[in-house]
């Protein structure tokens, strides 16, 4: 039973929230019996919990199964948690793309829409754009705004704890943008907003190449090269937001890690990204192309020389590659574990993405997720929507 002294009321909402998790986690529908004992509450403040938690939307009744309808006597009465009863919105804003995500309140995602951003789009229409595809989102999953429990946000910069982007060296005019309030404005639910790269190592924890990891460290190696951190399975921002920002250190020459694979650029492409160059690379040397294998080793031993950094920090279970390059598999992660292992006292795990470009709009609903069962173990349990399945 969760105790408490003091306010009866306080006790209650404590317990309500106990009960709702159970129902959460329960792989089957609950009897109010077995709600009771797993709370370590007895029978009369259950039901009455239980009558709550159904008028609230958070539990349902859950029709009894034939073989308990032939049995003798009534069949009790069992509840389940009512994962269709709210929504929640990932969302993933880049300089290229926008990325939405919709799921129930277990995290089975209903809807998924992108839409692809050009990198010059100036504040106003990128938000326009955002608002757009989410809507589209919304509208495919079936749902509307008025459902949703909670959306997660996920953005290139450095994001403060009001969800201000403090700074963004891709996009300059998103800089000292309060995009907490910005999406806030369309969405009647509380809206939380993170660095991308963080919720990217957040979404392969929940159900990528990371998963059940405590302390996670997630390489970008895509159009730019940047790194996200999961400490005790959260998110780290540290004092300023910009924790793992090591990229940032001239030394590393992360900045310009691309230029190396210039000579393989294409010209028939005309003006060419350096990762496409650098694909290309990766494809030589995965054919024998001895010059461009010598390049892919030059690569890998420069990530790792920032990455040995962060794992000597911080000690992570895993680093997680992702990213386009992330497609290279074994090709990047194979030599970037080697120089790992020569410079760190216990080398992580290296994998490469599971959730490829998707991880952060994934990480960005289990963001929202976490916050809602937060809100749950405070013992804040608003109404749901009075809604039906479908």
């Amino acid at each position: 039973m969760t105790r408490t002294s003091g306010d009866p009321s306080l006790l209650r909402r404590m317990n309500a929230a106990a009960a709702l998790r159970e129902l959460m986690q329960a792989d089957r529908p609950l009897t109010v019996a077995e709600l009771a004992r797993r709370v370590g509450i007895t029978r009369p403040p259950t039901e009455s919990i239980v009558a709550d938690l159904v008028a609230g939307s958070w539990a349902q009744e859950q029709l009894p199964e034939p073989e308990d309808v032939r049995s003798a006597g009534r069949p009790a009465r069992r509840y389940r948690f009512r994962a269709d009863a709210g929504r929640v919105l990932g969302i993933d804003i880049g300089a290229h793309k926008t990325l939405a995500v919709v799921t129930d309140l277990r995290g089975t995602v209903l809807a998924e829409r992108r839409t692809s951003l050009s990198p010059e789009e100036g504040a106003t229409g990128r938000l326009a754009a955002v608002r757009r595809n989410a809507v589209r989102c919304l509208s495919a999953a079936g749902s509307s705004r008025q459902r949703l429990t909670a959306a997660g946000i996920g953005t290139t910069g450095v994001v403060d704890d009001e969800g201000r982007v403090a700074l963004s060296h891709v996009l300059p005019e998103w800089t000292g943008l309060d995009l907490r309030s910005a999406v806030g404005r369309w969405l009647s639910c509380p809206v939380l907003v993170e660095n991308d790269m963080r919720l990217g190592a957040l979404g392969e924890r929940w159900r990528g190449a990371a998963r059940d990891a405590d302390d996670v460290v997630l390489l970008h190696a895509g159009r730019r090269l940047s790194t996200g951190l999961l400490l005790d399975g959260r998110p780290r921002r540290g004092s300023h937001g910009a924790a793992g920002e090591i990229g940032h250190l001239a030394y590393l020459n992360w900045l310009h890690s691309f230029e190396r694979f210039a000579p393989y650029d294409d010209p028939a492409a005309g003006e060419e990204r350096p990762a496409e160059a650098a694909q290309r690379v990766f494809e030589a040397a995965r054919h024998g192309d001895r010059a461009a294998a010598e390049l892919v080793d030059a690569f890998a031993r420069e990530l790792a020389a920032g990455l040995a950094a962060m794992v000597l920090a911080i000690d992570p279970d895993i680093v997680v590659i992702g990213g386009g390059l992330s497609r290279t598999g074994e090709l990047l992660a194979g030599p970037v574990r080697g120089y790992l292992s020569d410079h760190c006292l216990f080398p992580p795990r290296v994998a490469t993405s599971e959730l490829g470009d998707e991880a952060v709009a994934l990480g960005a609903v289990r963001h929202a997720l976490d916050h809602v069962e937060r809100s749950l173990l405070a013992g804040d349990l608003p109404a749901l929507p009075s809604v039906h399945p479908g």
